[in-house]
């Protein structure tokens, strides 16, 4: 019983870092250096990766995604994609910038 506690305890602190693989043979490894490796699996099926979308983007705000009082700066790098016909597209949260609030930045918009 005491050896259990002791080897939960020790294993509890420890830290663990783990890649994920989607897609691919159960024996391939995710590709070194990325977190998560999406792998198309070769049967004729042809998949990718899909955006969330949103319906609207408030062009300077992340609130609609965490009521946290730091989510500015904890989402930075989030990437969506917008399906309001005004300004529809691929956007990336920047976060605050130089004392500003920060704001969706496109990285591709529908013409």
């Amino acid at each position: 019983m005491i050896f259990l506690a002791l080897t939960l305890i020790i294993l509890s602190a420890a830290s663990v870092n783990a890649q994920v693989r989607i897609g691919g043979i159960d024996t391939d490894v995710p590709t070194q250096g990325a977190v998560l490796d999406l792998n198309n699996v070769d049967d004729g099926y042809v998949g990718g990766l899909l955006l969330p979308k949103v319906s609207s983007l408030t062009l300077n705000s992340v609130e609609a995604f965490s009521t946290e009082s730091d989510a500015a700066t904890k989402l930075v790098g989030l990437i969506v994609y917008n399906t309001a016909t005004s300004a529809e597209g691929i956007y990336i949260w920047t976060g605050p910038v130089a004392g500003e609030t920060g704001g969706w930045k496109p990285i591709w918009k529908k013409i």
